[in-house]
């Protein structure tokens, strides 16, 4: 299995300014979540397969079925995506029968946020811009990201936004088949919303929200208070956010007719702060690894792997 390669894989690929530390135990170097495991490759690279569990239990094949059917949802994402490309979505790199490569990033917007330091209120815009942005980019391909939250949106080293995870990414129109509080308002009967431009306004408020005040709305409340809250439309004041608060309120509300008009509106709020949006759309500096470099590194371990699989 492709697994065992990765857990034996140590010092493959390895550049010239990548030391043998760098190349360490990728079962110790991988992040496993309900849509697959991650494995970090190279400084570079990143490679999101299914979970696989040796001699599993009926329990853990439903799991496996179920990521593996994640995971086929995201990979059709990317290949759309790879055609599409949007500078503020990570990049895919190369598909395979076994998975996805991406181009590595350095961390999540959720970790950046827990740090001690808080972001300058420049950065904060920037982010919810390059967010807005990429959101609108996918709803102009007829989809909604469908998992819109903090742990699923990528920082380059440069601290741009790369959108991540579309696993249950949807096509608009249909139902969502992700609910995490307070990103998406379930009804009454606890049912997920219809995919489109409420539901993706309504978790694009809440990232807003996250980062404007450094936490989740209503995080002194437990999850289940907090739905509650939410499904009474009982969400907490943004009057404190001058800059972003009409926007945020705009977004619960469903005020919006689509994404893109709330990317236009956050944009022309950035203007009228004196933000110079064109400089959030120049991620030049984030791009210093070209596509044939890194399909090409991704060739060379798909022979390492099959030759030591063999």
């Amino acid at each position: 299995m492709w697994h065992d390669t990765y857990a034996e894989h140590r010092q493959h690929i390895a550049s010239a300014d990548q030391s043998p530390t760098e190349h360490a135990n990728l079962k110790s170097s991988s992040r496993f979540g309900g849509g697959g495991v991650v494995f970090k490759i190279s400084k570079r690279l990143v490679f999101k397969c299914p979970m696989d569990f040796e001699n599993p239990a009926p329990s853990q094949e439903e799991q496996m079925k179920r990521c593996a059917a994640k995971l086929a949802n995201e990979k059709s994402m990317h290949e759309l995506l790879m055609k599409h490309p949007h500078p503020n979505i990570v990049r895919c790199i190369l598909c395979i029968p076994e998975g996805f490569f991406m181009e590595r990033m350095e961390g999540t917007l959720q970790t950046r946020l827990d740090q001690d330091y808080a972001p300058s209120n420049r950065t904060k815009a920037r982010w919810i811009t390059q967010l807005a942005s990429a959101l609108s980019w996918i709803e102009g391909l007829g989809f909604v990201h469908g998992d819109l939250r903090p742990a699923n949106i990528l920082l380059t080293a440069n601290d741009n936004i790369r959108l991540a995870d579309f696993d249950v990414s949807v096509k608009i129109g249909q139902e969502l088949e992700a609910g995490g509080e307070p990103f998406v308002r379930v009804n009454e009967d606890f049912e997920l919303p219809q995919a489109g431009p409420i539901s993706e306004q309504f978790a694009l408020g809440s990232c807003i929200y996250t980062i404007r005040f450094g936490h989740l709305p209503l995080s002194e409340l437990d999850p289940p208070d907090r739905v509650q809250k939410l499904i009474k439309n009982e969400l907490p004041s943004t009057d404190d956010d001058k800059e972003f608060g009409g926007v945020t309120r705009s977004c619960w509300q469903g005020q919006y007719a689509s994404v893109s008009a709330a990317y236009d509106d956050i944009k022309a709020r950035c203007d009228g702060l004196g933000y110079d949006t064109e400089s959030f759309s120049d991620v030049s500096e984030d791009l210093i690894y070209d596509m044939p470099s890194l399909v090409a590194e991704c060739k060379d371990f798909i022979a390492w792997a099959t030759s030591t699989r063999d």
